[in-house]
């Protein structure tokens, strides 16, 4: 079976876009109830403009959805510090308010937090699920070692290990393949996968020059920090090459990155795919292409040359 689809709020509220109140996004529920997603991820940090206006955003227009949320993390730091107990439950308890609920599905750090000790962090994720507050905790960037000291952690101390990692996967993000999937296999361990469009990158639209209003856009809240995650000469000559194959193919490169994650990445039922959308019309085109089938062999040869072509740029990346 193929991975089940998560929405990614990480948009809502930010401009420019569609679904930046409420009055906008409950269109954009019913949407997703109608095409049978009815899992969401959100975070205290999302979006970067204006943080917990998402969760705020679920709060007033999304009833009947299973809901993920993240402890905030202050990006202008390292990280250190968030996952400390009162951090946690300040965090916790604003995101209460905002989404309007008492608890919600996963509780994630949103990133690792290299100064409090590890034994503590995880201390603090299972009193949270004592308290309620949440069913299941994961982490999210957090490094396959740091991971592995965790799951340890949690054995030594009969405490319940974090059942979800939440990463970055995509054709040209495939690093968690390799160091990371044993790991969270032999523990149980689930994961949710973000950005299966590369933010953006595996539309075309940025190696063609045709990017104007997208979240390449320099006019973009994110659009330089987008350009400099994804330039290099290397990168693009790559997506050039594969783009074009794949358009001779009669296909596109989404099409092909959908169908790749949803039919032949490690990917399975119990895993996850986080989608995204600044407009309702794309929510419909992306779930349309889920229900695509399996690509032919010359598609699947090609998205691995891709892969080989970036490999060196990208592996490390999780």
């Amino acid at each position: 079976m193929s991975p089940k689809l998560i929405f990614g709020t990480g948009g809502l509220g930010m401009a420019p876009g569609s679904f930046r109140d409420s009055t906008s996004v409950r269109p954009l529920m019913s949407t997703l109830k109608e095409l049978g997603i009815t899992h969401l991820d959100t975070a205290a940090r999302y979006p970067p403009t204006s943080p917990g206006l998402a969760e705020k955003l679920v709060g007033e227009a999304a009833d009947g959805f299973v809901v993920d949320t993240k402890v905030l993390t202050e990006t202008h730091a390292d990280g250190s510090g968030d996952l400390k107990k009162e951090k946690i439950e300040n965090s916790v308890s604003e995101s209460m308010n905002r989404l309007r609920r008492e608890s919600v599905n996963i509780l994630y750090s949103h990133r690792a937090d290299p100064a409090t000790p590890l034994k503590e962090q995880v201390q603090n994720f299972n009193e949270q699920i004592r308290q309620g507050h949440c069913k299941h905790w994961g982490v999210c960037n957090t490094a396959p070692s740091v991971l592995e000291e965790m799951l340890i952690i949690c054995n030594e101390n009969g405490w319940e290990k974090p059942r979800y990692y939440q990463g970055s996967y995509s054709l040209i993000t495939r690093g968690m393949e390799t160091k990371l999937l044993p790991i969270l296999r032999s523990a149980g361990m689930h994961f949710n996968g973000y950005q299966p469009l590369a933010a953006g990158f595996l539309t075309g639209k940025f190696v063609n020059n045709d990017y104007a209003g997208t979240r390449f856009d320099a006019a973009s809240p994110v659009g330089n920090v987008m350009q400099k995650m994804f330039s290099g000469d290397q990168l693009m000559m790559a997506m050039k090459k594969f783009d074009a194959a794949v358009q001779q193919r009669g296909l596109t490169s989404p099409e092909v990155a959908i169908r790749w994650l949803m039919h032949h990445s490690v990917l399975n039922d119990e895993d996850g795919i986080i989608l995204g959308a600044s407009r309702i019309e794309q929510v419909h085109e992306t779930a349309a292409l889920t229900k695509k089938g399996p690509l032919e062999k010359d598609v699947l040869a090609l998205v691995e040359e891709f892969w080989q072509d970036v490999k060196s740029l990208r592996e490390e990346i999780l």
